[in-house]
């Protein structure tokens, strides 16, 4: 069972080995309501890791990330660059679903800091392994997560920064955030994240 500041000087020698450890974390609290481990999955070398916040309900259900209705407009994301889920690395910052409870539902929240932190070894791995050429940060907890905490979606989102490693990291909004948009801020939303693309296109020189 893996608890916290473990393995955080010993390198795992593959992504299978990380991934065995990984689903027996206890290194937060979100073991006891995330019901699996949804651990990264794709190329296990890639041009471009594609980084969420948290497991949504049907991630916890399949195992697999972004597996519900972001998933499936990540998917036409990744259509527009000419790429498949089996040709990049999907992974979040914390491998089990981060929940709350409101008027007596269990809901999807953001990953807080200290659970960022617990699973920040899983991550670092999953970069050191997959060496991507580009890491697409969705949502704000993932910018946090990968530039630091002061990293603002607002002011640096389409902003190519340096992350782990000196690794490029550029962040745009989660596609759960525009299935919750109406016109006219989904038009303007969807304008922004196709200049991201295109950006990602040009860096990974996707033909």
């Amino acid at each position: 069972m893996t608890q916290p500041g473990l393995f955080d000087d010993q390198p795992f020698a593959s992504l299978d080995a990380v991934r065995r450890e990984a689903l027996e974390c206890r290194r937060c609290d979100l073991w006891k309501s995330g019901h699996r481990v949804v651990f990264g999955s794709g190329a296990e070398r890639a041009r471009l890791m594609v980084v969420g916040e948290g497991p949504s309900d049907a991630d916890d259900r399949t195992g697999l990330p972004f597996s519900g209705p972001s998933g499936g407009l990540l998917d036409a994301w990744l259509g527009e660059l000419a790429l498949s889920r089996a040709e990049v690395w999907l992974t979040n910052v914390v491998k089990h679903r981060p929940t709350m409870t409101e008027h007596g539902r269990e809901r999807n929240r953001p990953p807080r800091a200290k659970e960022a932190a617990a699973c920040a070894v899983w991550l670092a791995e999953e970069l050191r392994h997959v060496r991507p050429d580009l890491v697409l940060a969705l949502g704000g907890s993932a910018g946090k997560a990968l530039i630091g905490r002061d990293f603002k979606i607002t002011q640096q989102r389409g902003v190519m920064l340096a992350g782990p490693g000196d690794v490029p990291v550029l962040a745009t909004f989660h596609p759960a955030y525009l299935l919750r948009l109406e016109p006219p801020e989904l038009q303007e939303a969807v304008r922004l994240v196709r200049e991201d693309l295109a950006l990602v296109r040009q860096t990974i020189a996707v033909p």
